[in-house]
């Protein structure tokens, strides 16, 4: 890495660190408030304070080992401490860009690429790092021999999985659900009745074997003739594509708050792949646009291409 001067970088910067230190020291501050008045809201402090050094320190660990160096023969991609490589150019077999608004409207814009072992990896990246992607995507194009854009359908499987940032998103809600009993351990010890606490922790509890499942269990493997889709585990089925009788991909939008006043509501968003089969049995698959839009992209032109 030493010897190469980069045309461009991209890494998440210093800002998330700062704000989350910021948070750190005001929270800190109160809890040690709250002990030396014993305030009988030390442990909102306590759970402020766990909040914000998470926070700090998933904010330092990506400031300090995520990391996209370019420069004109190929790129440094590092996500965690010892995985980091320097591709060439050459290596990259494809390279394009995905993007879709979370469930709270965040947009979400990811830089895929796969290399020639077949192996797809991703990162997110905002609109200042804009230019440095776009460099890195032409000078992918220079060298490959396939369309980047991913519309290109080359015949190979591909794999839709749950396990994708799976992981990631149950470590955030079990580490809710730990906040949540260390609360309501307090708030018992108080005296209070357990239906101040009990709906709270079922809901966090729910959302975890939620999660666990979809990571488990949920799969769409997209082959040469057919595709095997499978939400639970109790649904998975392969469909030849010249069962399917009808598909598309949808966007729906769902405003959730008060109706009364209009502020308070938010419109979530959740993407699609609805399907009829031989049967005449309508399915409708949810999916994460910002990850896999090209993989869906493929399931729908390989399913229009057997109807004709």
């Amino acid at each position: 890495m030493n010897r190469k001067k980069w045309k461009h970088k991209i890494t998440s910067g210093l800002t998330g660190v700062i704000l989350s230190f910021i948070m750190l020291a005001i929270f800190g501050g109160l809890a040690i408030w709250f002990h030396v008045s014993q305030n009988d809201a030390i442990i909102i402090g306590r759970i402020l304070v766990i909040f914000a050094a998470v926070a700090f320190v998933l904010a330092l660990y990506r400031a300090v080992f995520f990391k996209v160096l370019i420069d004109k023969e190929g790129f440094f991609y590092q996500t965690a401490p010892g995985n980091g490589r320097y591709y060439h150019y050459y290596e990259i077999r494809k390279m394009w860009i995905s993007s879709g608004n979370e469930t709270n409207s965040q947009q979400m814009t990811y830089c895929n690429f796969e290399t020639n072992e077949g192996k797809i990896s991703r990162f997110f990246f905002m609109g200042v790092n804009l230019d440095a992607v776009d460099y890195l995507m032409k000078r992918v194009e220079a060298v490959e021999t396939t369309d980047s854009s991913g519309a290109t359908d080359d015949g190979r499987d591909l794999v839709i999985s749950g396990k994708v940032q799976g992981g990631i998103r149950i470590a955030v809600v079990v580490f809710i659900l730990a906040i949540l009993l260390l609360l309501a351990k307090s708030l018992a010890e108080q005296g209070l009745p357990p239906i101040t606490y009990i709906l709270p922790i079922a809901m966090a509890a729910v959302a975890v074997v939620v999660l666990v499942v979809h990571n488990m269990f949920y799969k769409i493997q997209i082959e040469k003739d057919g595709f095997y889709c499978r939400t639970n585990p109790f649904d998975g089925k392969y469909y030849q594509y010249s069962e399917i009788t009808n598909c598309k991909l949808v966007e729906e939008r769902k405003k959730f708050g008060s109706v009364r006043n209009r502020g308070v509501r938010e419109t979530h968003y959740f993407y699609y792949l609805i399907f009829t089969d031989a049967s005449n049995k309508k399915h409708r698959i949810l999916y994460n646009k910002a990850l896999f839009e090209r993989e869906m992209n493929v399931l729908v032109s390989r399913i229009e291409q057997a109807q004709g």
